[in-house]
């Protein structure tokens, strides 16, 4: 979305105007004025203090052209930034989101059947050896005759810093509840995120007009996703059916969402206020598509005081394809990509094995499975 921000022309409130340009002005304006007071031409040496002077006074107005220019641009989505884009969200009832919580989904087993219903009161905590606690969002009720209960939970801490618990790192009960003989988090904690960057409130104002159809175009839609939570950086909405809608979404780092995640932004879509009557909102994660890395790239014999160096920026740039690659939802596999990034590391020229172009469909995302990434050694100019 930020792309379609970038595509509308470039704007300058002093005319592109540079140093030099004001410099040019200014002295020509003190020679004119001192021929029309004095009736002879300013002559001035380079290292003339009024020139100087004049050039410092310069430096000076370039500053406050620099203010000017900004200024203006503050009103516009396209360079806004910090409290200036927030108040043009404003103008459209946008605000910037809060950081969110990361969830999971928790798993209570009794030590033993119960004749009666045990119930976990919302709010119980659960914590890690880290320090860092959840709590379940709901009451849980293990009926009688059974040992095993699953509730959602959300850490008490907004930000980042919940995310990336794995299954069963999150096993110590803060609020013992008789009956209780394990707890465990079932699902990767995620979703956590810290206040909304500006990138994400722009692409969310620049959607929200979308936001006031009832007739759920794929921009609505995408507001709202995006509006769930600000740790969701890319989206993509498809219907082959009329009334069917199917979104796939993705964390940030190309993070695939767990189901909690899934679960509650599908009845977050599902509400009256967001779903138009007639639609049916399905929420799932990208499929993937798998590929292999497998190359071999060589470099300049003029560059062998540098080889080790091209090396690191080399497996940096393969890194940084995969990275590139996970990124986006639909984003076809392209190694064209791939070996632009490690001609400009450094190498010569690159031998690509794998992967080769594939055009993926519209829910998937290419995720690397193997990395065989090999130096093919020295060549001639």
């Amino acid at each position: 979305m930020s792309s379609i921000l970038n595509d509308y022309p470039e704007v300058s409130f002093i005319d592109n105007m540079t140093v030099e340009d004001i410099q040019a002005y200014y002295m020509k304006a003190m020679r004119e004025k001192y021929k029309e007071l004095t009736g002879r031409e300013l002559i001035m040496g380079e290292a003339e203090p009024v020139k100087l002077i004049a050039y410092a006074n310069c430096l000076i107005l370039y500053q406050i052209a620099q203010y000017a220019d900004r200024a203006g641009k503050m009103s516009l989505l396209k360079y806004s930034y910090g409290d200036y884009l927030e108040n043009i969200g404003a103008l459209k009832g946008v605000r910037r989101l809060d950081a969110g919580k990361a969830v999971t989904t928790m798993r209570f087993t009794l030590s033993t059947e119960m004749p009666g219903v045990i119930t976990i009161p919302k709010g119980t905590r659960v914590t890690a050896e880290s320090g860092v606690y959840f709590e379940t969002i709901e009451n849980l009720e293990i009926p009688a005759g059974h040992t095993v209960g699953e509730v959602n939970a959300e850490c008490k801490e907004a930000g980042i810093i919940g995310n990336g618990y794995t299954e069963g790192m999150l096993n110590m009960i803060v609020d013992p509840i008789a009956y209780v003989e394990k707890v465990e988090n079932i699902t990767v904690t995620q979703g956590g995120s810290d206040k909304e960057d500006d990138k994400n409130l722009a692409e969310r104002i620049y959607l929200t007009p979308s936001s006031w159809s009832v007739a759920g175009p794929d921009d609505a839609y995408i507001y709202w996703v995006k509006t769930f939570d600000a740790a969701i950086k890319d989206v993509r909405v498809h219907s082959d059916v009329p009334g069917e809608v199917e979104i796939r979404f993705l964390l940030e780092g190309g993070e695939i969402p767990t189901e909690t995640m899934i679960e509650e932004l599908e009845n977050f879509m599902r509400s009256g206020d967001i779903r138009p009557l007639t639609d049916h909102v399905n929420v799932a994660a990208p499929g993937i598509h798998e590929y292999e890395i497998d190359l071999t790239y060589y470099i300049n014999n003029s560059d062998i005081k540098k080889v080790s160096m091209i090396q690191e920026k080399v497996s940096e740039a393969v890194n940084e394809y995969k990275r590139w690659q996970s990124a986006e939802i639909g984003r076809d596999i392209v190694p064209d990509k791939l070996i632009s990034l490690i001609i400009s590391a450094g190498a010569k020229r690159v031998e690509v094995t794998s992967p080769a172009f594939c055009a993926l469909r519209w829910e998937e995302i290419a995720a690397s499975v193997t990395t065989n990434v090999k130096y093919g050694g020295l060549e001639d100019d």
